[in-house]
């Protein structure tokens, strides 16, 4: 088994995105964890070119959630390899497929009439470009503890949203996080907590990551985390006790 990490970064929309997907290479099969947005799609194919993998080559795509930076790109993933399989977990499967309305859509149409108005532009942006996400039924569904090829195990990680997951590689004592933990400048933290569906429920998925006493945690917004990772689980942890 091969697991490697790439970095993706794009200034678009007068914004700067950083990102780092994830491939896991098992058996022959080649896993792509997350496909961020339709506006990083070249920076994709860039980054896994890298490491000599076309798109063309990926079996499937394992979303972790149904954000726009994690579900963008599903669309040109799939026209560049109509074969690919999409998993993600069953609660999140009908919202990645369209069947039910984006918990983030929802949020955000939510606060629109109660945030700034100097805020406003950008929300009804962000509103539409959730609209605009392309939607593909999800071909495998996943549940907590069930293992990839016997190697990649499902943890159920939610608060971020309500279906949101994580893999574990038990023989490397490794956590593809995802958005159930970051990596921010004073450390680690939950991932944008002010929007988090939530916030209980994120700080308990943290904890649950702790008790697999991880040697690296790889975030998709901050990259690998190596080192004193209990520690820095608990400083974490300690920012949200009341």
């Amino acid at each position: 088994m091969k697991i490697e990490t790439f970095k993706v970064h794009k200034v678009f929309d007068g914004r700067e995105v950083t990102l780092f997907p994830t491939v896991i290479e098992l058996n022959e099969k080649k896993y792509l964890i997350d496909c961020g947005y339709e506006e990083t799609f070249d920076e994709f194919v860039a980054g896994l070119k890298k490491l000599q993998i076309e798109v063309a080559d990926l079996y499937a795509i394992l979303l972790s959630h149904d954000d726009i930076d994690h579900v963008g790109a599903l669309s040109l993933f799939k026209s560049k390899n109509p074969n690919l399989i999409v998993y993600s977990s069953r609660i999140e499967a009908p919202y990645i497929s369209g069947e039910r309305k984006s918990e983030r859509l929802q949020q955000a149409e939510d606060l629109l009439p109660i945030i700034p108005e100097e805020q406003k532009a950008w929300a009804d942006g962000f509103i539409k470009q959730l609209k605009g996400i392309k939607r593909f039924e999800v071909d495998l569904l996943l549940e907590d503890n069930e293992k990839i090829e016997n190697e990649i195990e499902i943890i159920f990680t939610p608060g971020h949203t309500k279906g949101h997951i994580s893999f574990y590689v038990p023989s490397q004592k490794l956590v593809i996080a995802n958005d159930a933990i970051v990596v921010e400048e004073q450390g680690l933290d939950i991932a944008n907590p002010q929007f988090t569906l939530d916030l209980q429920q994120a700080i308990e998925s943290v904890e649950k990551i702790k008790q697999l006493s991880p040697k690296k945690i790889i975030c998709y917004h901050g990259g690998i985390v190596e080192g004193e990772i209990n520690e820095k689980l608990n400083v974490l942890l300690s920012m949200y006790k009341t």
